[in-house]
């Protein structure tokens, strides 16, 4: 496996520029990715894709292709998420830090620091400005979290470019 795909990258495509009824290949293109191990997600993203208020395409498409594309955190992984929550804890207000580390991002953080996978997400980093208590303001990102651990991350359509998908 080389990309670890955030939960934004498959709900921000189902939403819109390649929702099921357009781009079909964008989903299949996914599944074939899965199949030859080249992406993957934390199971915490497939808990946020299936446990919305509805049963919509994205939910139905994540329970079929759950066991090709989302994985459980191994030893390695939880011991990246630790040094990750130890970050934010000394690095973001706690308001923030509480958010962040109660849902997938920081799982997809850890399962590529872990695993050397690149992130995929369609955040980006943002100005890290720090209040006078030195913590940083804001809702925490991914690209700025993954700058300080050292992962790569890259948006959904970098990827499709690197891994050369054509969409139908």
């Amino acid at each position: 496996m080389q990309y670890c795909l955030d939960t934004n990258v498959y709900i921000e495509a189902h939403r819109s520029y390649y929702a099921f009824d357009i781009a079909p290949g964008f989903w299949e293109g996914l599944v074939q990715l899965a199949k030859k191990q080249m992406i993957c997600s934390p199971s915490l993203v497939y808990k946020e894709i299936t446990d919305g208020q509805c049963d919509d395409k994205l939910a139905e498409w994540a329970k079929v292709n759950g066991d090709l594309l989302f994985v459980e955190p191994d030893d390695s992984t939880q011991r990246a998420f630790i040094e990750i929550a130890d970050l934010v804890t000394c690095l973001y207000q706690p308001q923030h830090v509480q958010k962040f580390l109660s849902g997938a991002d920081p799982w997809v953080i850890a399962l590529a620091k872990a695993h050397q996978l690149t992130v995929v997400t369609q955040e980006s980093p943002k100005n890290i400005p720090e209040n006078h208590k030195g913590k940083i303001e804001g809702k925490i990102k991914i690209p700025n979290v993954c700058k300080h651990v050292g992962v790569e991350y890259r948006d959904t359509f970098a990827l499709l470019r690197e891994q050369m998908i054509v969409l139908r």
